[in-house]
């Protein structure tokens, strides 16, 4: 039985994509492995929401309402040979392995990148530095981040995100600057020095 990805985030089949991200970013910090929290459930709302974050990967599952395309396709049980040949697809098409197996071959690859928020301070942003990033199958991987990092800023792990049939996805880490919303008296000061410094 496919995972429902809406009910995994929480959020409405209607939600919008500001909705889901907000969802998702609440859901990941809570679930994080790092900070305690349960991996199997942090694996299923990142892949929950690299799909949902799609419009077109969006699109796609709440067409054939599962990820891997396999039962319940939304075809009305025809017979998808003639269906794969009227679409404009090769007579050598092998259907042998079955419906699962030819969704696997035409999109596991875009189903296989993986993208991730990581949240970092903004004196990781400024000075650079480096943290840590768990992949979805509990890998740890290093992250090297250049001084003047970026919000929304994304880096890429090649070969770190998802299997499928024809090798491993990449993973996206997209990295969001966490602005403190207060300060002391004595963080106050030192910011003004920098500000007074031209920074």
């Amino acid at each position: 039985m496919a995972e429902d990805y809406y009910k995994i985030l929480g959020v409405s089949k209607s939600a919008t994509a500001a909705e889901i991200k907000k969802a998702y970013r609440h859901l990941a910090q809570q679930h994080h492995p790092d900070k305690g929290g349960d991996a199997e459930q942090f694996k299923k709302i990142n892949e929950a929401y690299q799909v949902l974050s799609d419009p077109k990967k969006r699109q796609a599952y709440d067409q054939f309402g599962t990820a891997d395309f396999a039962g319940n396709s939304g075809f009305g049980g025809g017979n998808y040979e003639d269906i794969f040949r009227n679409a404009g697809f090769s007579g050598n098409v092998n259907f042998g392995g079955g419906l699962g197996d030819i969704f696997e071959t035409f999109f596991g690859q875009a189903f296989s990148q993986v993208q991730v928020e990581l949240q970092i301070k903004l004196t990781q942003a400024l000075l650079g530095g480096n943290v840590q990033v768990t992949t979805q199958q509990g890998e740890k991987i290093d992250l090297k981040l250049p001084p003047g990092t970026q919000d929304g800023q994304a880096f890429k792990f090649k070969g770190k995100g998802m299997s499928y049939r024809g090798g491993r996805g990449d993973l996206i880490v997209v990295v969001r600057v966490e602005y403190p919303q207060r300060i002391n008296r004595e963080q106050r000061e030192l910011i003004e020095k920098l500000q007074d410094a031209g920074l």
